[in-house]
């Protein structure tokens, strides 16, 4: 247990019995958690309208009320808060009960101290990874709705690469367009890279991300493989990337391009994380082939607008 990973962790102990409370505060207390102490359900739930808690340890038998109604407050207004139900009456039926009822673990009396601070820990790292994964859901909603409120093809593109490096706490990001007569990448947008770094040259798809293409799924270079893997090794280290993430851009079968993530320290992205690339990269490439039709036929009209009279070249403006 480190110390600097608890500090500021606010823990709420609602059990009617004194000794609990002592020894589960002086436990809590010297891992740099923050206890408060109730002792009855009344207090607790009061308690809970007045502070901020990251969990909650309550006794289920109590002589008031039932911890269950500590449980089941917290499910309903207080979803940031974590449970864990302690008590001396384990049994399988309770042990269900309570977790079916939001609790995010179970633990029998007497507990050691050890027993105490890895449930502690676990059940917090369930709440921060819930708390989390809602703050990515809103970001990604919000990176979402900025896509599809826009045809502009430069902002959509800026709106990619910096959306992404946002979500993911990223160094860097750039999207590159596939040219299929010559399979020449070409840099369409970037963020949070030099420029420097940006104009060291073509990228040829064969070259730079033949295996992303083959297989139309992520590939991440790490800093250990740049020599055998990347176009310019020597750059990449230079700017200060640890590795890169390249993820498809495609609708359907067709490839549009490339969306490239940049690392400055070693990261393995978790499962989840890389669903949320893929979803990201799906609504990238449509709303890129949206503004790049759109951005077409823009072409189109002040092509025409040479060889058709202004007034009827107006009107085809308006209408799109």
């Amino acid at each position: 247990m480190c110390a600097a990973e608890t500090s500021k962790r606010t823990i709420l102990v609602v059990d009617d019995e004194q000794i609990v409370h002592e020894s589960v505060k002086r436990i809590l207390e010297q891992e740099a958690y923050d206890v408060h102490t109730a002792m009855r359900v009344d207090q607790a739930l009061d308690l809970l309208k007045r502070y901020s808690y990251d969990l909650v340890l309550t006794d289920l038998m109590m002589p008031d009320r039932s911890g269950m109604d500590v449980v089941e407050a917290i499910a309903r207004d207080h979803p940031d808060t974590g449970v864990v139900m302690f008590t001396g009456f384990a049994t399988v039926d309770t042990a269900v009960q309570s977790i079916k009822l939001g609790a995010l673990d179970y633990l029998p009396k007497p507990f050691t101290p050890d027993e105490l601070l890895e449930t502690c820990g676990r059940a917090l790292a369930a709440i921060a990874k819930k708390r989390s994964d809602r703050e990515l859901e809103h970001l990604y909603d919000n990176a979402e709705k900025a896509l599809r409120s826009s045809l502009d093809l430069q902002e959509v593109l800026g709106l990619i690469c910096s959306s992404v490096v946002n979500l993911f706490k990223l160094k860097g990001a750039s999207v590159l367009i596939l040219r299929k007569k010559d399979q020449i990448l070409e840099l369409a947008s970037h963020y949070g890279l030099s420029d420097e770094y940006i104009s060291k040259g073509v990228l040829s798809s064969e070259k730079s991300v033949a295996e992303l293409f083959e297989g139309e799924q992520p590939i991440q270079v790490l800093e250990k493989d740049f020599d055998n893997r990347l176009q310019f090794p020597a750059e990449a280290r230079k700017e200060g990337i640890a590795s890169i993430l390249s993820i498809p851009l495609k609708i359907d079968n067709t490839i549009l391009g490339a969306l490239r993530i940049y690392t400055s320290e070693p990261r393995t992205f978790s499962q989840d994380e890389m669903d949320f690339l893929l979803k990201f990269a799906d609504k990238a490439a449509r709303a890129l082939e949206n503004a790049m039709a759109y951005h077409n036929v823009r072409k189109d009209i002040e092509g025409l607008k040479k060889y058709i009279p202004a007034s009827v070249a107006k009107n085809m403006a308006q209408e799109t």
